[in-house]
């Protein structure tokens, strides 16, 4: 017979002071990237292009209509003036709740891919995680520092980045996210622009300028939607099951 002293001791059973063994994880957690986040923010902003687009379309409809009161036998009638007018109205407020909406689920998924590019990659990066928000409400500050939380995340989650001892200055940064935001600003710059022209006066001259202005805004919104759709997915695509190191 064997030495019960000697045998291997039963792993299973209750240690002495009844508590009880656990198993440490062999593996690092994964990176989950906020996919929901992303799917909401890519239909809302896909939305609220749609919406720029028809706001361009009622512009060209109301330039012509007052081109017409203006004209030597003008065929307009009010109702279709008022008509337009409340088209105008309606669709100027649902560009800002898309605008404001897009934005608080866009929010969302940049704070979560700060976050995980924190956790994949512990190279410092030039602003810390709450910038991820606090940057678009800095006065002056959000024309350029959104654009540097987002750049850093893209360079912590290259694939190529090293999870250690990385110095993301020297990684390449992806000129992706600076042609999105250059797109990105000037659509809120050129909104802005045909606005302060609503405010002049009511000549044929002012509502055609308004047209354009509109038109060039869906366009840029346009180009600037398909750059950020395109900027989460890769984003989410790179960081997706990266081992967590810290």
């Amino acid at each position: 017979m064997s030495n019960p002293e000697l045998t291997d001791p039963d792993l299973t059973a209750t240690p002495a002071l009844g508590i009880r063994a656990i198993q440490l994880p062999t593996e690092l957690p994964r990176a989950r990237p906020a996919r929901g986040a992303r799917f909401v923010t890519s239909a809302l902003v896909l939305a609220t292009t749609a919406v720029a687009g028809l706001a361009a379309w009622q512009a060209w409809r109301s330039y012509w209509l007052v081109r017409d009161v203006f004209s030597a036998v003008p065929t307009v009638t009010e109702d279709q003036l008022r008509q337009a007018n409340d088209r105008s109205t309606w669709l100027s407020y649902g560009w800002l709740a898309g605008v404001a909406l897009s934005g608080v689920a866009f929010l969302m998924w940049l704070w979560r891919a700060r976050v995980n590019s924190a956790r994949i990659c512990d190279a410092p990066q030039r602003l810390r995680i709450r910038w991820a928000v606090l940057s678009w409400f800095i006065p002056l500050g959000n024309l350029w520092l959104p654009q540097m939380v987002l750049a850093d995340v893209w360079r912590a989650s290259r694939p190529d980045t090293p999870a250690r001892g990385a110095d993301l200055r020297t990684v390449p940064a992806g000129k992706v996210v600076g042609i999105w935001w250059v797109l990105f600003v000037a659509t809120h710059l050129v909104d802005l622009f045909a606005v302060n022209l609503l405010t002049r006066d009511s000549s044929v001259q002012t509502f055609e300028n308004v047209f354009f202005a509109d038109a060039a805004s869906a366009g840029l919104a346009g180009l600037s939607a398909l750059l950020v759709i395109y900027i989460m997915w890769r984003v989410d695509r790179r960081q997706d099951g990266r081992d967590l190191i810290r």
